[in-house]
């Protein structure tokens, strides 16, 4: 063969070639997306659609606005529902009035519930930041949000929905824990489900009764619970509980066969947790309150403006110390944390994990004095 011959050969072939190795990658990425395991974005949600489960939207933040003027107003004015406040920052965050209010005359302020535009944790903001008006209502000079923005969570992960598809799958499996913990999961309000089993023939160290079983659910509605429970366990099974937590009920469910049974489930123990430290702060502190609900936001419990919330932690979930020094810092004009004691126990002395039994969930309070601080301005 001549070198010309190659050459022309080369010319045919090497397009061939290459358009084939781009076929066979295609068709890689094709059959990626149609499993389960590799199945990014919006080909992972057609693939959980088919089995019932659904990406979750993003959450919306809430919170309130207040509107107001130097001096009283000499008339009533009004601050229409869908009013935009926003912060002052090159992207700026967006709320709205989600209801019409009236600066009555001879006042100078009023308050109004507000939502975030988008969904998102980027919708839960600081004390005051919201001090933007892009089309002030009449009569209205300023406005800013006296306490923080909650409650937004953003859309659900590719990870987290495979996962609870993942889940969905087992649990039309036999009546085996896995797939009632699943069940349950799936209910809405459920933060986190723990099972305990004794399969012994005697009672087990912690006073689980022989061949029992029991469900410490956080969060979601007992009756509700209860009866996926019913729906889910072999015929039979004993259910025990208020061994690892406390328990909640009796509530009465019904078999398909119309027969009705009592029974009751358990709720995780709280443990409260106390908190001291002295951090130094800049001028831009965000203060106290905000500090406090900082921790709060990662053990749950009960946040400054009275609300409660669920935390980054479930039952039987140590409180990590690292993680309650990273709460502190994220909070705007923290300097340094110069001290700083965690415990079960008031006054707090350790400087270590706190191991929170099984069980028992940890929760903390911004409201009862429960987490002192001392705080020394300087400048850095």
């Amino acid at each position: 063969m001549q070198d010309g011959d190659e050459s022309i050969i080369r010319a045919v072939y090497e397009p061939v070639a290459v358009r084939f190795a781009e076929i066979q990658n295609d068709l890689g990425l094709v059959l990626d997306s149609a499993q389960l395991d590799h199945a990014e974005g919006l080909a992972l949600d057609f693939l959980t659609a088919l089995i019932g489960v659904r990406r979750q939207d993003a959450v919306v933040a809430t919170g309130s606005a207040r509107f107001s003027r130097g001096a009283a107003a000499g008339v009533d004015y009004t601050i229409p529902k869908g009013t935009t406040v926003q912060t002052d920052s090159d992207t700026p965050v967006r709320f709205v009035t989600t209801t019409s209010a009236t600066l009555l005359s001879g006042n100078t302020e009023v308050d109004v519930a507000i939502k975030a535009v988008e969904g998102g944790v980027l919708g839960n903001v600081g004390a005051n930041t919201l001090v933007v008006m892009p089309s002030a209502p009449s009569g209205i000079e300023a406005v800013t949000n006296p306490a923080e923005t909650t409650g937004g969570v953003d859309e659900e992960a590719d990870d987290e929905l495979r996962a609870r598809a993942e889940e969905q799958l087992s649990e039309g499996s036999a009546a085996t824990p896995n797939s009632i913990i699943t069940a349950i999961q799936n209910i809405s309000g459920v933060k986190d489900v723990t099972y305990f089993g004794n399969n012994q023939d005697v009672t087990d160290a912690d006073g689980l009764p022989p061949h029992s079983g029991e469900f410490v659910v956080q969060g979601g509605d007992g009756q509700t619970i209860a009866q996926k429970i019913a729906d889910k366990k072999a015929w039979g099974d004993t259910l025990a509980s208020g061994v690892h937590g406390s328990s909640d009920g009796p509530f009465t469910v019904t078999y398909i066969n119309g027969q009705t049974d009592e029974f009751s489930i358990s709720r995780p123990t709280e443990v409260q947790i106390y908190v001291d430290m002295d951090i130094e702060v800049t001028d831009e502190f965000a203060g106290t309150d905000s500090v406090r609900d900082a921790i709060v936001a990662y053990t749950g419990g009960l946040m400054s403006t009275g609300s409660t919330i669920e935390g980054d932690i479930g039952v039987g979930d140590d409180v990590i110390f690292g993680e309650i020094q990273y709460a502190i810092r994220s909070v705007d004009g923290v300097y340094d944390i110069t001290a700083l004691t965690v415990d079960t126990v008031d006054p707090p002395t350790g400087t270590a994990n706190l191991a929170i039994g099984d069980g028992s969930v940890a929760t903390a309070d911004s409201n009862d004095d429960s987490i002192t601080l001392t705080t020394t301005v300087v400048s850095p």
